[in-house]
């Protein structure tokens, strides 16, 4: 069974405010971005994860990154497992292609503890110069 590590460009905090009056405005739009986050996840399967997501500020250089970022950010880590194997898998065998393509172009809340400017608000998982969110698949872990 994979489980699946998102790294995001995005803020994807997970606050557990869920009202705007419970905490503030960053702290629920951060919580916005993260169950926006998990919805996706959660179209193909049930998901589980033992931690929320994490963030440090890293060189990005080599992790695969659009073109237009370079030099020193703030990543957001998230790792879960789906409840079945083989559920994002897409017709060339990618186990990740079709999770890929569920988080393209999705809508985000920009401007909150992001260190990249970003054009569009959305999860951007394709575009070669864009590209804010990859998905890594570790085979084996549980």
């Amino acid at each position: 069974m994979h489980t699946f590590e998102i790294l995001t460009l995005i803020d994807i905090t997970m606050t557990n405010v869920n009202r705007p009056n419970q905490g503030t405005q960053l702290e629920y739009d951060q919580n916005r971005n993260f169950i926006t986050l998990r919805q996706c996840i959660e179209l193909r399967s049930i998901v589980s994860y033992t931690e929320p997501p994490t963030a440090k500020k890293q060189e990005i250089k080599d992790l695969g990154f659009g073109t237009n970022y370079k030099g020193s950010h703030m990543v957001w880590s998230f790792k879960f497992s789906p409840d079945r194997e083989g559920v994002y898998q897409d017709e060339a065998g990618n186990v990740s292609g079709k999770l890929l393509e569920d988080l393209n172009s999705v809508p985000i809340i920009k401007n909150l503890s992001e260190t990249i400017n970003i054009d569009k608000a959305m999860f951007d998982s394709i575009n070669l110069a864009t590209k804010n969110t990859i998905i890594k698949a570790h085979p084996g872990i549980t």
